[in-house]
């Protein structure tokens, strides 16, 4: 065989030279998918909400499913040439209805036994897929094993399907706990004779949970050759319970032996678990494995008495396994082993004449390839079904590695010339989208940002010079300010806070200690004078909440767009307006690019002075000028000394006590008319700070600038919901463009037509 094995090992060769061209348009191809996958994301990114505009009807309108479709078959047939030319193996399946010699065949060309390949009547003892390689010098079993969540996937959800039993269980408790119906239920179905037996086999997988279960783990277990059968085979019959199950927890099973061949290529063999078991979904998922792994497929019949004719199970099966290689002549790519062994004569001849006759319709040389032969005679599998299938291989496989690369290279360029049309589709909508530049949309923001803050702190200051008016009334000071008058008035009364008696007694004292009255009579003018000026200080609160007051509607007039600046690091109920305004100059004064025209007027709106000490007291000072003991000019008018000389008795003490008191009452009067006067000075003062204030926020020369430097820097706090917005969607556009531009610069890539690609594949 060594013609045969150096024909074989150079096919082999010639597929691995493929292997960097076809990587390489695998990467490419699925970066288009992940661009495409992105590119369906970006159409929908703007989401429902907020106004819909021309922009989002036409990106509404743009749709990935064509492109992902062709992407997907693209991918999916590289995938297969991948699995072809990438394997160092040429794969020969061995297939076929249950209980036909499958297994007998493979112990045949193996040289393995029933201990590693089971065969048996009755039911079908093959659970697993494996796959056999040659090895002169290895022997074992690589398992992969389920993990619990594709044992219930692909094992356990595919009965549920067929039996309606839904839904299928999450994890393995819920898979313990199932409480599956008695087989009986079944009764009554049309196709009882097939769910019966699916039922029971999911109740088998069940109770026989707790001998598998620590065995779903996903890895790969290394098994001796002699303990591989309860890893691959249904248990024999008659196990006492509880029968362990643990081929249940094997996906696959990949077993190395030395093949009773002299000088064979690098070959391997792939048992397939028998067509026609009553196993959900098996036949597709297992046939599935073949679009990859096999070369060749040999198909066994077996002519019992009860089987010798071509049936329609035998044609379905054969349909199958010509759907696993839809490009290659299935002629090329099967063989139908009439398995003779201890099978009468005439039902070999029966079958073989059916073959013939029906299937082949008397043309031999361009039907069915059918060899008849005793699968469990190894020299005859060996001399004539093996020996014969690597020699057509040979000469075979290279006219179908070229069926395979060349259409592969027929579907990419069909599907590159949909996803052409698709994209050429796509640019031409989104060129009918004027959409602003980035530039162009921070200065639009910041124009936009700089007139409704403009308009916003105009209302402001309208209701600060509403205030001016003469007709204005600031009610809450004025009782406030009657309140602290009569406040000091009682205070006066009461003998100046010490009652009059004690009043009296303490300056009749002071009178006989001076022999006169004049310095008791000064001293205290002036303690009262002070003590007015201390006590009416008390109108402070109401200075101090229009301060705030101002300082909360210039907050308010800012609008919220410059307040988030501010409250990403406050408590917008607790913190103070004056902190705000702070918290906004912090952040104008420290930005990258800072704003330092608009942190100072901040700064500055902040120095509001409208408290008692500097706007009330000066001219309070002067009402209390009347109980200075002696005037600062000595040339103007008398000041109360003449009233205060008074008798050094009691008599006296009483009358001074009248005079100062009617002095205190007097300048307690005056101030009050003075205070009375202070809303609408302060209301001046307030209404001009706001105006000042309104003037070079917006207007003064930095102004401009400087709105745009701060929306540049800070639009995506100031505007963290404009998902819907018009700004959202210039995004949105420019995305979407983005990956359309990318997506046909690799369609320029990776398109078959291009002579390097082509080339390469052949």
């Amino acid at each position: 065989m060594s013609d045969i094995k150096e024909s074989l090992d150079a096919v082999l060769r010639r597929r691995r030279e493929h292997l960097p061209v076809v990587d390489e348009q695998l990467d490419r191809w699925t970066r288009m998918r992940q661009l495409v996958r992105e590119l369906s994301a970006a159409t929908r990114s703007a989401g429902p909400a907020g106004p819909r505009g021309p922009a989002h009807a036409a990106l509404d309108s743009l749709d990935t499913e064509a492109i992902e479709r062709a992407v997907q078959d693209c991918l999916d047939v590289l995938a297969g040439v991948r699995g072809r030319v990438g394997r160092n193996t040429v794969n020969i399946g061995v297939s076929g209805r249950a209980r036909n010699g499958k297994s007998t065949v493979l112990q045949s060309l193996s040289g393995l036994d029933d201990q590693q390949i089971p065969s048996g009547r009755g039911q079908p003892v093959t659970a697993v897929r494996s796959r056999i390689y040659h090895s002169a010098t290895d022997r074992g079993a690589l398992l992969t094993m389920h993990t619990e969540g594709s044992f219930l996937r692909e094992v356990i959800a595919p009965y549920h399907a067929e039996l309606g039993l839904h839904p299928a269980p999450g994890d393995l408790s819920a898979f313990a706990r199932y409480d599956y119906p008695p087989p009986a239920d079944a009764a009554g179905k049309a196709d009882q004779p097939r769910l019966a037996p699916m039922l029971a086999r999911v109740r088998e997988a069940q109770e026989a949970l707790g001998t598998y279960r620590h065995c779903l783990t996903g890895e790969v277990r290394t098994v001796d050759l002699s303990d591989i059968r309860e890893w691959v085979a249904y248990p024999e019959g008659g196990a006492a319970p509880p029968v362990k199950r643990p081929y249940l927890a094997v996906r696959d099973a990949a077993i190395t032996c030395a093949f009773p061949i002299d000088e064979v290529t690098a070959l391997g063999l792939v048992d397939m678990p028998g067509l026609g078991e009553l196993v959900p979904e098996a036949e597709a998922h297992h046939l599935d494995g073949l679009r990859n792994d096999v070369d060749f497929v040999i198909v066994v019949k077996r002519p019992t008495d009860t089987n010798a004719m071509w049936a329609e199970e035998d044609a379905r099966a054969l349909q199958l396994i010509g759907s696993v290689c839809t490009v290659a002549d299935v002629r090329d790519f099967t063989m139908i082993l009439v398995n003779t062994g201890m099978c009468l004569p005439e039902n070999v001849r029966a079958l073989s004449d059916d073959l013939t006759q029906r299937l082949n319709g008397n043309e031999r040389h361009r039907g069915y390839w059918v060899v008849l032969e005793d699968g469990a005679d190894r020299d005859a599998v060996r001399d004539r079904v093996l020996r014969p299938v690597l020699e057509h291989l040979a000469t075979a496989l290279p006219r179908m590695d070229e069926a395979v690369i060349a259409d592969a290279i027929a579907v990419c360029r069909e599907r590159t010339d949909v996803i052409a049309k698709e994209l050429a589709a796509w640019t031409a909508v989104l060129r009918t989208l004027a959409v602003p530049t980035s530039a162009e949309q921070t200065i639009n923001r910041a124009e936009r940002l700089r007139e409704e803050v403009a308009a916003s702190l105009q209302a402001w200051v309208d209701t600060l010079r509403a205030r001016t008016a003469d007709d204005f009334d600031d009610t809450e000071f004025l009782e406030r300010v009657a309140e602290v008058h009569e406040d000091v008035r009682s205070w006066a009364l009461d003998g100046f806070g010490e009652g009059v008696e004690a009043w009296r007694e303490r300056a009749l004292n002071r009178l006989r200690v001076d022999r006169a009255s004049l310095p008791f009579a000064s001293m205290e003018l002036n303690r009262v004078r002070v003590e007015m000026a201390r006590r009416f200080a008390a109108v402070d609160d109401v200075l101090t909440q229009r301060r705030e007051e101002y300082w909360a509607g210039l907050v308010d007039a800012l609008g919220s767009k410059l307040a988030l600046l501010a409250r990403d690091s406050h408590d917008a109920d607790t913190v103070r307006p004056q902190d705000f305004l702070q918290a906004l100059a912090r952040v104008l004064h420290d930005a990258y690019d800072p704003c330092p025209v608009l942190a100072g007027t901040l700064d500055s709106a902040l120095d509001v002075r409208l408290d008692y000490h500097t706007r009330v007291l000066p001219h309070l000072r002067r009402a209390l000028d009347v109980l200075l003991p002696e005037p600062d000019d000595p040339a103007g008018a008398d000041g109360p000394t003449t009233l205060l000389a008074v008798p050094r008795t009691a008599e006296g003490a009483e009358l001074l006590l009248e005079r100062i008191t009617q002095l205190a009452r007097q300048a307690a009067y005056d101030a009050q008319a003075v205070l009375a006067r202070e809303p609408a000075t302060a209301a001046q003062a307030l209404f001009a700070y706001g105006e000042q204030f309104e003037d070079s926020f917006v207007r003064s020369e930095q102004s401009e600038t400087e709105f745009r430097r701060l929306v540049a820097q800070f639009q995506d706090r100031m505007w963290p919901s404009d998902g819907a917005g018009p700004q959202a969607v210039t995004a949105q556009v420019r995305r979407v463009r983005g990956l359309v531009a990318e997506l046909r610069r690799l369609i320029g890539d990776v398109d078959p037509r291009h002579p390097a690609a082509e080339g390469s594949l052949r």
